[in-house]
């Protein structure tokens, strides 16, 4: 299998911005082969990249992925196989102007063995390890000027291996039993020079290591989830586990126009964020109508929270562990979901109402605010309908509430510079989203039980137009097309407004798929 995927939707904006240029792209290959009876081999390759620049001087921002993957599956004998999978992964962000640029990247390399052992008819084991290895570049500046001393930001080493094991029993004609302990331990490697902070967030001293492991981190994670059958068709569900995350994503801003990225490993400074999540579902199928219905809910405990102090700087700041703050983060909500899967008609409708809190003692007085990811109201449908054996029509639509963000509450000037006050953290939130997407399937193919199949898919991304707002700034009025304002009165204070970026608003697309 092979894909390849270009943007080209350059004609939409050449004549009024003839020197941009943005585009995105990827390219996926997937091959397989049998080696014998009990032996297949599996490779993917898929990478990809993205931009918005400009063609005179090369301004603007990139990124791009690439991820490798060979899996073995082997099998042992009628209860039990393996799947052994080496896999490789990077990506790069980059923002620059002429010859100079900032970059920062992230990169994988692991090999994991996972086994699905078949004890008996109502016991089932999975189990397995892994080892990676990773590599960081926080922001690193290249440049053609000589002059310009620039701060030594140094790069990372780190490695993780993991030990699992969990059980699936059928304990009754009516009770499920799955219970597991993943077990993970997180190395630092040198050469490494790592700061320490006080209270105050000020260096106190300077730790200079050499080759090998120099800190680390171990976390047992039990999970545990029991299915009870109420009859035939309905079921309840309980579940509760443990979670940690070892790599941090730290982002300056919340455009992605404006945004620059870094992962960081946690380190001494950094502990890993950690989750404890209970979940509870019900599920009932209505056979008649063909129908399912779900109504579900969850708690999170999020502990080791990321935020920043006021006006951080995290661009090519060598003491950018100093510039976090770290809090807990309460998160909860109901989910309601109807589900069609047969027939001429499907799909599904669902509502999701989730609240996420943060509390971080060093910022906002100590208080509870919204995170960004905060969105009370999420509400999307989906319905495929076929119009014929070889039309098929789709449609999606979403809409929910717009993220949480600090915006000023008043403005003051000083030294003849307008300078925002801000209140509350995250007081605002941007307008709500929402977006609607149709596509029409024609299969090319008269007789459908064909070996080469071949189909035509015509889609419309946003097809409303509607304007959904990723960031808001707020800049002076211009006197005009061309004519930005001249600070010459300085009596009076200058009027200020919030101007919004939005992303693209529609987007055709037409695309051809041949399959083997």
């Amino acid at each position: 299998f092979t894909s390849v995927r270009r943007s080209n939707f350059e004609w939409l904006y050449r004549d009024s911005n003839p020197n941009a240029e943005l585009f995105f792209g990827d390219f996926n290959f997937k091959w397989n082969y049998r080696i014998g009876e009990s032996d297949r081999l599996y490779f993917t390759l898929i990478t990809g990249r993205d931009a918005l620049l400009n063609q005179v001087d090369s301004s603007g921002i990139s990124w791009g992925n690439l991820a490798s993957t060979i899996r073995w599956n082997h099998v042992f004998g009628r209860r039990l196989f393996s799947n052994t999978t080496l896999y490789t992964g990077s990506y790069r962000y980059r923002l620059g102007f002429d010859e100079n640029a900032w970059e920062s990247a992230i990169g994988t390399l692991s090999l994991k063995t996972d086994f699905s052992h078949y004890i008996s008819s109502g016991l089932k084991a999975a189990f397995g390890f892994e080892f990676a290895g990773f590599g960081f570049n926080p922001g690193t500046i290249s440049t053609s000027n000589e002059l310009i001393n620039l701060p030594d930001i140094s790069k990372g080493r780190s490695r993780k291996r993991v030990l699992y094991y969990q059980l699936e029993a059928e304990v009754s004609s009516k009770l499920e039993l799955k219970a597991g302990l993943r077990l993970s331990s997180w190395q630092n490697l040198g050469p490494a020079n790592v700061f320490g902070y006080n209270f105050n967030y000020e260096v106190k001293d300077t730790q200079q290591y050499e080759e090998g492991v120099y800190h680390a981190y171990f976390s047992p994670d039990p999970r545990i989830s029991l299915k009870y059958a109420l009859n035939r068709t309905s079921n309840f569900k309980i579940s509760a586990g443990r979670y940690h995350q070892y790599i941090q994503l730290i982002s300056n801003s919340v455009s992605p126009f404006t945004s620059f990225e870094v992962w960081l490993p946690s380190s001494p400074n950094i502990k890993p964020q950690a989750a404890t999540q209970i979940d509870v579902s019900y599920l009932k199928y209505f056979e008649k109508s063909g129908i399912e219905f779900t109504l579900a809910a969850y708690y999170k405990d999020l502990e080791n929270q990321i935020d920043y102090r006021p006006h951080a700087n995290t661009i090519i700041n060598p003491l950018l562990e100093g510039e976090l703050r770290f809090g807990s983060m309460d998160a909860y909500g109901g989910e309601i979901q109807l589900k069609k899967e047969q027939g001429r008609l499907n799909g599904w409708i669902n509502y999701t109402y989730s609240r996420a809190m943060r509390t971080t003692p060093a910022l906002n007085n100590g208080k509870v605010y919204p995170a960004f990811q905060d969105r009370p109201h999420d509400f999307s449908v989906l319905l495929n309908y076929q119009i014929t054996r070889r039309f098929s029509l789709s449609s999606y639509f979403t809409a929910y509430s717009g993220s949480a963000f600090s915006s000023p509450t008043g403005f003051y000037r000083y030294l003849n510079q307008t300078v925002p006050v801000y209140a509350e953290k995250n007081n605002d939130r941007l307008p709500a989203y929402q977006r609607l997407d149709l596509a029409l399937k024609f299969t090319l193919n008269r007789n459908l039980q064909n070996r080469f199949q071949h189909s035509l898919n015509l889609s419309f991304y946003n097809a409303l137009r509607h304007k959904n707002i990723v960031s808001v700034d707020f800049n002076k009025i211009s006197n005009g097309p061309d004519r930005p304002v001249v600070p010459a009165n300085f009596i009076e204070e200058p009027d200020l407004i919030a101007t919004q970026s939005d992303l693209i608003r529609f987007m055709p697309s037409l695309t051809y798929k041949f399959e083997l």
